[in-house]
């Protein structure tokens, strides 16, 4: 059986669809709590709980409040140390072929070693990180340059900083991997969820008097949720399209790159 939850699926959809979602998600629990008070065979029943406070709302609402602010700064630190990664990996392949082209190396395999690394990167593990995957033939490809790296005719001194520049790519590798390894992670966005549809039904209990503000309180609630959270959704994942980080700091390296 596949380990696809509702809350992955959810996830995995385009902003709009994931805010028409939650939107209808939220409005039938509006309507069934308003049929539930005033118009269900238990209806009466319900109107004995008249009487709860409005400052009653607060407690689930500030929780509400909390965890998106939690899961926000988690979302954006995610990204931010997602375009890091790249941008650190970007600066030490630029460093590798300023090197290989100024500093006397004879050439031999590093320059068609960097560019095999940059098109594995580019064309097969991007796609594979939306999932929080890796490529193998990415590892096999920095592997060979690692190794064309070490292997290079020139002074020591440069070859040393050209194998410090590798080990520097490959550890920023690494931490593109963590980053889109980490998410999404579904468990948080239930709570957050869960939380919303709890705040739906506290506004509902101190409005049984009638069916209108009822259904206005929480409307007006589901507006400002539905929008929070669908925007924090879409960027959940740092590497996933289409507001993902794009590889294209590093496809421009190629054009900068002898063919062979």
């Amino acid at each position: 059986m596949e380990n696809v939850t509702l809350i992955h699926w959810w996830m995995s959809q385009s902003t709009a669809v994931m805010a028409l979602t939650l939107g209808g998600a939220m409005a039938a629990l509006a309507l069934f709590l308003c049929w539930l008070s005033f118009a269900s065979p238990i209806a009466p029943r319900m109107q004995n709980w008249k009487g709860v406070v409005p400052p009653f709302v607060g407690v689930p609402a500030t929780l509400f409040a909390f965890l998106m602010t939690f899961l926000s700064q988690d979302v954006w630190d995610a990204n931010r140390r997602a375009y890091q990664a790249l941008a650190l990996e970007r600066e030490q392949l630029v460093t590798l072929m300023a090197l290989t082209e100024n500093h006397g190396v004879e050439a031999g395999e590093l320059p068609k070693a960097i560019r095999n690394y940059i098109e594995a990167v580019v064309g097969l593990e991007w796609k594979a990180m939306e999932n929080g995957g890796e490529s193998p033939e990415a590892e096999a490809a920095l592997n060979a340059l690692t190794r064309a790296a070490g292997g290079a005719k020139t002074e020591s001194a440069f070859q040393r900083i050209m194998v410090d520049t590798v080990m520097k790519l490959r550890s920023a590798r690494e931490q593109r991997l963590a980053v889109a390894g980490a998410y999404p992670d579904d468990r948080k966005w239930a709570a957050v969820i869960v939380i919303a549809f709890i705040t739906q039904i506290a506004l509902a209990a101190v409005h049984l008097d009638r069916a209108k503000p009822q259904l206005l309180a929480q409307a007006v609630f589901a507006a400002a949720a539905i929008v929070a959270i669908s925007l924090e959704a879409s960027v959940e994942e740092p590497y996933s399209p289409p507001k993902g980080v794009s590889p294209e700091p590093l496809a421009q390296l190629l054009e900068r790159m002898p063919k062979d």
